[in-house]
């Protein structure tokens, strides 16, 4: 795969990984309620079931986990070694490559969470889409990772310079015969997977208004809002590049802002009301780690991502009214999203 696909698959994993807000966690025993903070919302469900909700999250969560295999393992190391070796059957370096060593060297992906997967891929509660694409893929994760694991060591210990390369056409045979499945079916996963985050989320948020968590509420509408801002322009990326050949320069177009203008608004005014409620000892004593010896810490670590996602969404508004290049700013957004969601998730 070129460099341009290889940088719009990324981009398109980031977002799906930044959608993943767990609203249930519980630690994969399937015995929890599924919210061990006791917050009401989140921005994942179960909406790709036909019934009702499942009480056991095992089978979600493993799948979540899967997803962030993809997100934060596979697809950056393979980032890293097709920007120097080109993506076809034959090895053929395009690059440099040492250089694949810093992306891949400590790639410790589970096959355990995969072999977890397909087990569950048969099992009820029912995730059809999900449970079609892990079925579909069959072992060929585990090939990738396998492979994955014999480039890392390889290139670790720095092996590809002791043997002139002689070991680096077998891996990436090895790695390019387990790509052939992987490749067709890894992103309707995770399409699947962002269906079920997104389905229910303003319901979520609706119950949290309902109940008067106000931090809670104008957090999650911040995220939302944050990440259908990334999803609207990479809309738009997408159609500039439909129909482009694999060699041709990746094509960032300038961004109509007829729909997005809002949205920033609404960002902004979301950041100001979490900010209120954040500064109201009413509604933060409604958060356990904003009370106690840890309540000031832990409260300032939140704010200092809340104010990181700011930033950058205000740093992306400029680049597009000022019509400069966009591509780090939103990248970077896109990283603060996933820090505030990280926050949500292990702070609040």
């Amino acid at each position: 795969m070129n460099q341009k696909k290889r940088w719009l698959n990324v981009v398109a994993l980031a977002l799906c990984g930044a959608l993943l807000l767990s609203a249930c966690s519980s630690g994969g025993d399937g015995s929890g309620s599924g919210d061990e903070s006791g917050k009401s919302g989140g921005a994942s469900s179960s909406g790709d079931v036909s019934s009702e909700p499942p009480k056991d999250y095992s089978k979600y969560n493993t799948y979540l986990k899967v997803s962030d295999i993809i997100d934060d393992d596979i697809e950056p190391a393979l980032s890293a070694y097709f920007e120097n070796v080109d993506y076809t059957e034959e090895f053929s370096i395009i690059g440099d490559y040492g250089a694949i060593k810093e992306g891949v060297q400590f790639f410790t992906a589970m096959t355990y969470t995969v072999e977890e997967a397909m087990k569950y891929a048969e099992e009820e509660p029912a995730y059809p889409k999900a449970d079609a694409a892990i079925k579909a893929m069959g072992d060929s994760m585990i090939q990738v990772i396998e492979a994955l694991e014999e480039l890392s060591s390889y290139m670790s210990f720095d092996d590809y310079e002791e043997d002139n390369l002689a070991r680096a056409p077998e891996i990436h045979s090895q790695l390019w015969q387990a790509l052939q499945v992987y490749d067709t079916y890894y992103t309707d996963f995770l399409d699947a997977i962002n269906e079920m985050a997104n389905a229910t989320r303003d319901e979520d948020r609706a119950e949290l208004l309902e109940d008067g968590e106000m931090v809670l509420y104008h957090s999650l509408t911040m995220i939302h809002t944050s990440q259908d801002i990334l999803d609207q322009i990479w809309v738009q990326i997408e159609a500039a590049n439909e129909g482009m050949g694999p060699e041709d320069p990746l094509v960032l177009p300038e961004i109509d802002m007829a729909e997005l203008a809002p949205l920033f608004d609404q960002v902004q005014t979301a950041y100001e009301d979490l900010n209120g409620a954040l500064a109201n000892e009413e509604e933060r004593s409604k958060i356990s780690s904003f009370t106690g010896v840890i309540g000031d810490n832990s409260l300032a670590l939140y704010n200092n991502k809340v104010e990181s996602l700011l930033s950058w969404v205000n740093r992306l508004k400029t680049d597009l009214t000022e019509g400069t290049d966009y591509a780090e700013d939103f990248n970077k957004m896109n990283e603060a999203i996933s820090s505030m969601i990280d926050g949500y998730n292990v702070i609040i």
